[in-house]
């Protein structure tokens, strides 16, 4: 860090919270971790549903990449979920026939 302009001593300012976020940052740049996991992980999954038996399950980049899926994408929160089964299930009740909208808002 210190030829990106800082000095010894405002490196050894920076708080423990500070420095994991800009040990973060480093690691996540455009040629660091995250894109090498997220670029091998895609070709290899590519590459396995390619060579898997037609009668065989699909194979998932979670299931390749494992916890480093986790990190880059983020399990949905609670509310998202939430919204999630809202939307589903609206998109099937529209599916129906004679569906009508205004019968759903609260009247």
């Amino acid at each position: 860090m210190i030829f990106n302009g800082h000095t010894p001593d405002s490196v050894a300012n920076l708080d423990d919270i500070t420095m994991a976020q800009i040990q973060t940052m480093y690691a996540d740049g455009a040629i660091g971790n995250n894109s090498i996991i997220a670029l091998l992980g895609t070709l290899i999954n590519g590459l396995f549903n390619y060579i898997r038996p037609a009668s065989a399950q699909p194979y998932k980049l979670s299931s390749i990449i494992g916890n480093g899926y986790d990190y880059i994408y983020p399990p949905a929160t609670k509310d998202q979920l939430k919204a999630q089964v809202n939307e589903s299930l609206l998109a099937f009740m529209a599916s129906a026939p004679g569906f009508d909208k205004e019968r759903f808002n609260g009247k």
